[in-house]
């Protein structure tokens, strides 16, 4: 027997006894330790029965760096069949952020990616701005948390002008002011196609507020809006009540309906605004002001606008401090609502903290509609 035993290289295995290895490996391994090692390895892995059917892949928590992300944009841009990926919780900086960015410039497949939770800054979001340029199948892109200030914004902004494949984007808990939100409402007068944008936890306040309502008296295509925790005051409010009696469905358009206003600062003044604007408005079907500064005069002007609304069906009020007379107001709107089509006030999900019988008396008022 020699002294020296061979090892046998996967590069040499007959294709069937490789496919059996494949068989337990990942399907991370194999796409970002196998692929493009060499044309004979990615021509089995081409005909491999799990790596064809291979759609989405979950690297959350995986403790990916930059040299990982380079091996991953690398095999990204040969990859025809990954549809998802998830890379939230992860080490990707700006210098990771570019090689994946770079493969988006040539995949024609990737629907989804989720960069959640990461530390890619302006920088990265800079590379991501540049390759929605040339991208065409990209329909989601999720940045929360990833350290993006305003310069970082607008480049993504840019790309927005241009890109027509993009329908959700979040920016969530980042670092985006109100000239960020200036650079999106610039964008969003041309933009056609994104339908979601999630702007929650930055700091917008009343100018953002300002910029991004006045784009919306213009664009007909986003249908959620996300400004939970912003800054946003009353004057905020005011414009985007201005915004909602002017945003509305036209012909071959849609319209805003979902409308995340929650944990800002808007009181009772900033309510009577949004009422006045719920009594012309005819599309807006989610409305949250969750944890506001609500107190029972401003229930009384949702509680009045309720009477001639016919389309909102969710309205969130809870965490503010409206009172028994202001769950009043409320239940006398549900109850004298003349909408035709029944279910939807049936549907109308009131939440109030405050006491269970007066709350039982909301609930009352929807139920009826059912009989």
């Amino acid at each position: 027997m020699s002294s020296h035993n061979i090892i046998p290289s996967l590069l040499h295995l007959p294709v069937e006894l490789t496919y059996r290895i494949l068989d337990h490996l990942a399907p991370s391994d194999i796409l970002v330790s196998v692929r493009d090692v060499c044309s004979r390895l990615n021509a089995i892995t081409n005909t491999y029965p799990r790596f064809q059917t291979f759609t989405t892949l979950n690297l959350r928590f995986c403790s990916i760096d930059a040299l990982k992300s380079e091996y991953l944009g690398n095999s990204l841009k040969s990859n025809q069949t990954l549809t998802k990926l998830i890379l939230t919780q992860n080490d990707i900086n700006h210098a990771g952020a570019k090689y994946i960015s770079d493969a988006l410039k040539i995949n024609q497949t990737l629907a989804v990616l989720d960069l959640s939770n990461n530390s890619i800054g302006s920088e990265g979001a800079k590379y991501f701005g540049d390759a929605l340029k040339y991208n065409r199948t990209l329909t989601t892109l999720d940045l929360l948390s990833n350290g993006i200030d305003d310069e970082g914004v607008c480049c993504l902004a840019d790309a927005l002008k241009i890109n027509q494949a993009i329908t959700r984007l979040d920016l969530t808990r980042n670092s985006i002011g109100s000239q960020g939100a200036q650079y999106l409402a610039d964008a969003l007068r041309i933009n056609q196609t994104l339908k979601i944008l999630s702007l929650s936890d930055n700091t917008i306040g009343e100018e953002g507020a300002c910029y991004l309502s006045d784009a919306l008296k213009i664009n007909k295509t986003l249908v959620t809006l996300h400004l939970h925790g912003n800054g946003i005051n009353d004057k905020g409010a005011q414009h985007f009540a201005d915004m909602i009696m002017v945003n509305q469905v036209t012909y071959n358009f849609i319209a805003l309906t979902t409308l995340q206003c929650n944990s800002n600062s808007i009181s009772d003044a900033g309510v009577r605004y949004l009422a006045d604007g719920l009594r012309i408005n005819q599309t807006l079907i989610k409305l949250n002001l969750r944890g506001a500064c609500i107190g029972f005069e401003g229930a009384q002007c949702l509680g009045d606008a309720l009477l001639s609304n016919r389309t909102l069906t969710e309205l969130d009020i809870s965490f503010n401090r409206i009172g028994d007379d202001g769950a009043q107001y409320l239940s006398n709107g549900l109850k004298n609502n003349q909408v035709k089509e029944k279910e939807y006030l049936v549907m109308c999900h009131i939440l109030i903290n405050i006491f269970p019988t007066v709350t039982k008396n909301i609930n009352d008022s929807n139920e009826q509609y059912w009989r």
